[in-house]
């Protein structure tokens, strides 16, 4: 997360939350957390001090959606609780030159005001929260080998110049001393410039001076309105679909011109493009585990099914000719009476030879031929059996690695989640679906029976629940309290009506069938129902938002697509 989109993550953050009470904290892992401040919108606050993926944005998601292995109870979040249970947060500031963020608050305690803070630092591998009382540090979310007592305001880089500093004959002197090239001037001596903002600002001078180029970027981030998007080389639809996918992805605060030949999916905020921005990136990193689980699995299979076949060899050769012990055990049998015993052996006639020459066969330890016979009369049955065996288990074991290279090729070429679930179900490993099934069923026994108001109950005829809201504020409380970000939502493109969810559980692939249905009520519970053909709007829940000031039942789409559809009730009512 770079300087310039914490910034306008901040400017967006500061009046959604002013004034609100944190209601609930939950900690994940070591270095995450969640904050629910009961808007209105449903929407948590989210926070990431891994140098991995370090970020901060108001999600729609729930804390049991993003990861089931959440905790009330930990130090961190319980010291979050007992200082700042009732404060009321009064602003929050980005402080100055660094990935720093202050929550401040102010909290009544006998009879006196006190200020509280909470210090968001997302400083790569130093990123921490941190709870503070007048610069006093209370708890750290991330311990340290050196634990942090004070804080201080970060102090600006010496060897950077604040951008809002530099004047136009600076600027021309650090592009100079970069040997002419604007990006790398923004890049090395411009506090704030990562590398995209430094390749727009060298577009942007193409056409006009440096200096402007770089006012025209510090406008477009600091006094003007979050233009909110996703940058990508597909739909973002696709890139959701298909989190296996390498294409380019990228979440940006304002337009970029010279990315101008990549999709820009618009958003009304910068908290809602993040929200989708790292509900990708998580899915990718999800896709990513279980490939990996599934490419280890194999790997280990192979190395282990190879290592087989070498010790299987190694046994052939051990257990020698078969046909050669039992040459030995007849010639001993045939020369009872007349073989000779030596220090070594025993010298008989050669009778499958036509000049019947005298050999030695060794004694293998026997004191009398028969012994010896006996012995490799033995030698030649474990042979036989064990080279049958043995001829009969190395090519089964030569297909299985033909197979599982094959797998191997194929899982490299997957981008979806459904198709590694598959592959987890087909070689027995337990996978992302199967444990999914598996908490379903261990808890169906403590599950009760969901209670749902203020909304009609219908089947798809492929089995998917379809919920349909009466009121605006039923509309309301359907949306943002019983939809799932995975859910599709419906609503009338030109008339009111009635919201309809169409519920998801298992992030299936919807049917065309199902999604025409839910279509069909909400044309049907619309002030278009006697129309012969509406035009419905539908997509994820996680792109229906509602900003402050909206009326019940009131939202807005950040993302959809359009049906045409014959207003009905075609579908099993769920009384």
């Amino acid at each position: 997360m770079d300087n310039f989109l914490l910034q306008a993550i901040v400017n967006d953050l500061a009046p959604a939350l002013d004034g609100y009470r944190p209601a609930k904290v939950f900690q994940f892992g070591a270095t995450d957390l969640m904050i629910d401040f009961r808007l209105r919108d449903g929407r948590w606050l989210y926070l990431s001090t891994d140098p991995q993926r370090l970020s901060l944005f108001l999600t729609s998601r729930s804390p049991r959606e993003i990861n089931d292995q959440f905790r009330p109870d930990t130090s961190f979040a319980s010291l979050f609780k007992k200082y700042f249970s009732g404060a009321r947060l009064t602003g929050i500031e980005k402080l100055g030159y660094d990935r720093v963020v202050d929550f401040k608050y102010t909290v009544e305690e006998d009879s006196l005001q006190k200020r509280r803070n909470l210090i968001v630092m997302l400083t790569g591998r130093t990123a921490n929260l941190l709870l503070a009382e007048q610069s006093q540090v209370i708890a750290t979310l991330r311990e340290r080998d050196n634990p942090i007592l004070t804080y201080h305001d970060p102090s600006p880089p010496a060897d950077k110049i604040d951008p809002f500093l530099c004047s136009e004959e600076k600027l021309d002197e650090l592009i100079h001393l970069s040997g002419g090239d604007v990006a790398e001037a923004a890049t090395r001596h411009l506090i704030g410039f990562s590398k995209v903002y430094a390749h727009e600002m060298s577009f942007l001078a193409r056409r006009t001076s440096p200096i402007r180029a770089l006012r025209t970027i510090l406008t477009a981030i600091f006094d003007e309105q979050p233009d909110a998007g996703i940058y990508s080389s597909v739909p973002i639809e696709e890139l959701m679909s298909e989190p296996g996918s390498s294409e380019m992805v990228m979440l940006s605060p304002i337009k970029f011109e010279h990315l101008s030949d990549q999709i820009r999916t618009e958003f009304p905020g910068i908290n809602q493009a993040s929200d989708v921005y790292y509900t990708l990136l998580a899915q990718r990193r999800e896709f990513q585990g279980l490939k990996q689980k599934l490419i280890s699995h194999i790997s280990s299979r192979i190395k282990k099914q190879r290592a087989l076949i070498s010790n299987l060899l190694r046994d052939r050769e051990k257990l020698g000719n078969a046909s050669t012990y039992q040459r030995y055990g007849d010639l001993l049998l045939a020369n009872l009476h007349q073989a000779v015993k030596t220090d070594t052996g025993f010298n008989v006639t050669d009778f499958f030879d036509e000049k019947q020459p005298t050999i030695e066969i060794p004694a293998a330890g026997k004191a009398t031929p028969q012994d010896a016979a006996e012995h490799y009369f033995r030698l030649a049955r474990k042979a036989r059996n064990g080279l049958a065996a043995i001829d009969s288990r190395v090519p089964e074991i030569e297909r299985e690695l033909v197979t599982l290279d094959e797998h191997l090729a194929q899982i490299e070429n997957l981008k979806r989640i459904e198709e590694l679930d598959a592959y987890a179900l087909q070689l027995a490993l337990p996978g992302h679906l199967r444990k999914r099934e598996l908490k379903k069923t261990i808890g169906a026994k403590k599950v009760k029976e969901e209670k749902l108001t203020g909304v009609r109950r219908y089947r798809s005829s492929d089995g998917f629940e379809i919920l349909v809201g009466r009121t605006d504020r039923d509309n309301d409380h359907l949306t943002f309290r019983l939809a799932k970000s995975f859910d599709l939502w419906f609503h009338t493109a030109d008339y009111p009506g009635s919201h309809v969810v169409l519920r998801n559980p298992q992030r299936k692939s919807i049917p065309p069938k199902a999604i025409t249905e839910a279509a069909q009520l909400a044309a049907k519970f619309s002030q278009a129902k006697g129309s012969t053909k509406v035009a419905v709007n539908y997509c994820q829940r996680k792109f229906v938002s509602k900003l402050k000031g909206f009326a019940p039942g009131q939202v807005r789409l950040s993302s959809f697509k359009t049906i045409m559809v014959e207003p009905g009730e075609t579908v099993e009512r769920i009384i």
